[in-house]
């Protein structure tokens, strides 16, 4: 299915009770963020808009929001475990300058000079956003962390790990 909307995280829970709540941002740099008015969530299957009040910061990959038709802990409660898109034509700008870890699927894996498989799948469910990577047949969990990234190659679609010992051996 087509869209003109770009996933950047999921509602995980509320914060307060006032209709804050809280997002998590599936970006390597969430500074690189257009000034954005809407937000878009996923409601059955439709990209309804939401007007964006105040984004702040509450950790690395967690945004606390106020969206003006959220008021209430009510409102929170209908959208918790929800996706959070954008439109692409705001992202546009951006490019160049970040990524959507949404973006890596289907990137081969390269670690230490050797392919281990392709991105399937990224799981922002978790504590930690994991690259979900199909090796030897089996699925395993890579950790999404800057210190294990040694390089994206958008062009060829081809993403360099460091990857720890013994990790993939993990079932």
């Amino acid at each position: 299915m087509y869209t003109n909307h770009v996933k950047i995280g999921t509602v995980v829970s509320k914060h307060g009770y006032k209709g804050d709540i809280k997002i998590s941002v599936s970006s390597n740099n969430r500074d690189t963020f257009p000034d954005l008015k809407y937000l878009f969530i996923d409601l059955d299957g439709c990209f309804i808009p939401f007007k964006i009040d105040n984004v702040r910061s509450f950790s690395k990959n967690v945004l606390i929001v106020k969206l003006k038709e959220i008021s209430s802990e009510d409102k929170v409660n209908e959208v918790i475990n929800k996706n959070i898109y954008v439109d692409s034509a705001e992202m546009a700008s951006n490019i160049d300058s970040g990524f959507f870890y949404n973006d890596l699927i289907n990137f081969e894996v390269i670690t230490d000079s050797k392919k281990i498989g392709r991105i399937e799948n990224i799981n922002s469910k978790l504590p930690q956003p994991v690259f979900e990577i199909i090796y030897d047949s089996r699925k395993v969990l890579i950790p999404i962390h800057e210190d294990l990234i040694k390089k994206i190659d958008k062009k060829n679609r081809i993403i360099y790990l460091d990857i720890p010992n013994g990790l993939l051996e993990i079932i």
